[in-house]
């Protein structure tokens, strides 16, 4: 019986151990390392693009085999349609994250980031901030999106209280890379997706709240958007 348990706290631990590898590799040397030929990338993008990125898909893909029952769920129509929902989610999470990585390079390597202007540093300030990161998160919503309902169809039965510390620490660490880009990045599109995950999860969350450890993906994606959520918006309106 706990076993299954163990394997949704590993999955948050994972995931948690990803978001961590995501900021300390973003300040590390990679940064500064540029690909030949013609200095084409800096060995940061390529690594966000070829490895940290699949993790952090491949980690959604093994609790969609957990909240699906062994994907036993997929066999039935509605259950076709959310994994097809989870696919294109994939989809523009990888796309966006490309378009993301490739302008970022571009426009903070060849522009003044701060002082731009013209079509080519402002077509990359776009593709950077807007283009790449709507994607992003159109795919993250949807990814999410599809694992919480998934859930809620069918409960866990075997979720005890004693994984309640991990997801608890686990969902706490995730609220704070929400924090990052919800309430410090530089455009408003990262805090406009936090708020509407958050009201998407408590849209979720509220009608099983008695029973939620049932529930515990529900619980712990509440947690990261609920925490994550409201510390942004209180940063951003003391700046």
């Amino acid at each position: 019986m706990l076993r299954d348990m163990n394997r949704m706290n590993r999955l948050f631990t994972l995931t948690s151990l990803s978001v961590v590898l995501v900021t300390v590799e973003r300040f590390s040397f990679t940064t500064r390392v540029l690909l030949e030929p013609h200095a084409f990338l800096r060995l940061h993008e390529l690594l966000q693009m070829v490895l940290i990125v699949l993790v952090t898909v491949l980690i959604p893909s093994l609790l969609l085999r957990e909240v699906s029952a062994d994907f036993t769920a997929l066999r039935s129509r509605g259950g076709t349609l959310l994994f097809l929902l989870f696919v294109v989610g994939i989809y523009y999470y990888s796309t966006g994250n490309g378009v993301h990585e490739v302008a970022s390079f571009t426009f903070n390597t060849y522009c003044d980031p701060h002082h731009f202007s013209g079509s080519l540093c402002g077509g990359q300030f776009d593709n950077d901030f807007y283009t790449g990161n709507i994607l992003f998160f159109v795919g993250g919503f949807l990814m999410t999106v599809s694992l919480l309902a998934f859930e809620r169809h069918r409960p866990s039965v075997s979720y005890a209280a004693a994984g309640r510390t991990a997801l608890l620490v686990n969902g706490t660490i995730y609220a704070l890379t929400v924090l990052a880009y919800a309430g410090f990045d530089r455009v408003l599109v990262g805090l406009e997706y936090s708020v509407a995950m958050w009201f998407v999860t408590l849209a979720f969350f509220l009608p099983v709240r008695k029973r939620y450890l049932e529930f515990p993906f529900i619980t712990y994606t509440t947690l990261v958007y609920t925490l994550g959520t409201v510390s942004s918006i209180i940063v951003r309106l003391a700046r």
